[in-house]
């Protein structure tokens, strides 16, 4: 059986689904972009989150962000709707982008869970009136957790215009995985049939493609380094992504095809002790170029799910 605890999480609230058995658990903090912070599945923890209300508070690394309504960067933050433009925050100045949308910080409310004998299931949602100026769209995310023991989690995310006129959006997360290892250069991964999105001195794709098979067959992360946005087939289906060391096998799936996840960012930070795996329903800088871009028209909706299975 399930149990839900809620316990304070500095000036958060931290939820904990956990099982019984104390071998399958997410931890959960709506009031900081609902991060989640810890996630143990067949006993082990997979998950690299923020282990303090500061770091949460900070997240420099965007540990479990939900990324709305436009993950990765948009180049100088700019863009143009409807003939007029819009300018986000830059918040990397190395760069000179907005990165990654507007929810990472945000205080999104936990509307409900369920707790049941081997699973358990947590809804948070966030509206907005349009009161933002560089993105005055009236509109309704939601992210469900659902947890199974003893080893898998799906999240669905959803983005609704509650507006009257059509609004460009995209969708992603940005979590890091370690498979319970304070390094990963002993980490195989496998990837998916992609391709490498070029990019240019700000990160922002140059519209070149090209063939990608480094990690088509598993390899050792080594001391490879990724910060890389790989585009994937659009048909629907699901793209796999495997972790595997000694007897642990991590496989993250994402569903592609019209609106959903056809894009990934893979990312390997300089501590190398965990590797961040992104679902992206839209490309970098998808508010300018389009690629992947969702519009949606008044009362529609984007959703789409990914998740992971841990065995070992």
């Amino acid at each position: 059986m399930f149990r839900h605890q809620l316990v304070s999480f500095g000036k958060y609230e931290k939820h904990i689904f956990q099982h019984a058995s104390g071998k399958t658990l997410f931890s959960l903090v709506p009031g900081c972009g609902a991060c989640l912070t810890d996630l143990v599945l067949h006993g082990r923890p997979v998950l690299d989150g923020c282990k303090t209300p500061v770091e949460a508070s900070i997240n420099n690394w965007g540990k479990s962000g939900m990324l709305f309504p436009f993950p990765n960067r948009l180049r100088d933050g700019r863009y143009e709707w409807g003939g007029e433009i819009f300018e986000f925050p830059v918040n990397d100045p190395a760069t000179g982008t907005a990165l990654h949308g507007l929810g990472m910080d945000k205080d999104i409310e936990l509307i409900g869970y369920e707790v049941g004998e081997n699973e358990a299931t947590a809804v948070c949602q966030f509206q907005s009136e349009g009161d933002y100026p560089y993105y005055p769209f009236p509109f309704t995310f939601t992210a469900v957790f659902k947890i199974e023991h003893p080893g898998r989690l799906t999240i669905t995310l959803a983005f609704r215009n509650d507006g009257d006129r059509a609004l460009p959006a995209g969708l992603g997360w940005h979590p890091y995985f370690h498979l319970g290892y304070d390094q990963i250069k002993d980490t195989a991964l496998q990837m998916p049939d992609c391709q490498l999105v070029g990019i240019d001195s700000a990160m922002i794709p140059t519209g070149k493609r090209y063939a990608y098979d480094e990690f088509a067959v598993f390899k050792k992360i080594g001391t490879t380094v990724l910060d890389n946005c790989f585009a994937l087939p659009d048909a629907e289906g699901i793209a796999e992504i495997f972790l595997r060391r000694e007897s642990h096998e991590l496989r993250f799936w994402q569903e592609t095809g019209p609106g959903k996840f056809n894009f990934l960012q893979v990312f390997t930070p300089a501590h190398r002790g965990s590797i961040a795996i992104e679902p992206m329903t839209c490309n970098i800088d998808a508010f300018n170029n389009g690629e992947g871009l969702a519009v949606i028209e008044p009362g529609a909706e984007i959703r789409a799910k990914f998740g992971m299975e841990f065995t070992g």
